[in-house]
């Protein structure tokens, strides 16, 4: 006999204009998170302004039935300025669904008091004593690939030059970036 459904996972994303997209209704949590993970990937096409996914308990009346596992909000991201930074607000945490980019924010999970940062595509990781400073280093990089004209994220040469600037900011900024 197949197992009755106890609960369904429910995936969201709300619009500029406070348009509800509901993305499905789903028997496990992985797949929710995987259907909105697919989903956010699209943001910078549209005008997403939150995204969250819901647990609803079966035969539960009222609201004692819904708890809000995530709650997510579109920002900029600081590093490739496209609409697809998505920030978890409930346990702090943010990364970039733009293709190519993924730079992401998140508190430590090892140091206490610690927020951890990076940017995948220059293997650039910071540890930093506050969520401004890790956005800061973001932001900074963001900064870098824009004076240097960089458009796309994909050349590995240009972004481990780049890290090496970044790194040393006593270096000659004439240096070639092929």
């Amino acid at each position: 006999m197949a197992e009755q459904l106890q609960r369904v996972f429910v995936p969201s994303a709300v619009e500029e204009g406070g348009n509800a997209l509901s993305l499905g209704c789903f028997s496990s949590e992985e797949t929710a998170w995987g259907v909105l993970r697919s989903f956010l990937k699209k943001s910078d096409r549209m005008l997403l302004v939150s995204a969250s996914v819901v647990v609803w308990d079966i035969d539960v009346i009222g609201e004692h039935g819904l708890t809000v596992l995530a709650s997510l909000e579109c920002k900029a991201c600081p590093v490739c300025s496209r609409q697809t930074f998505w920030v978890d607000l409930e346990n702090f945490s943010a990364l970039c669904y733009g293709e190519a980019c993924a730079a992401w924010v998140e508190e430590s999970t090892h140091e206490p008091g610690v927020i951890d940062c990076g940017w995948p595509a220059m293997r650039y990781l910071k540890q930093t004593k506050s969520i401004e400073e890790a956005f800061k280093e973001l932001f900074a990089i963001g900064d870098q690939i824009k004076a240097a004209g960089i458009t796309g994220t994909g050349n590995i040469e240009a972004s481990e030059a780049m890290l090496e600037a970044f790194e040393d900011p006593t270096a000659s900024s004439a240096r070639e970036v092929q």
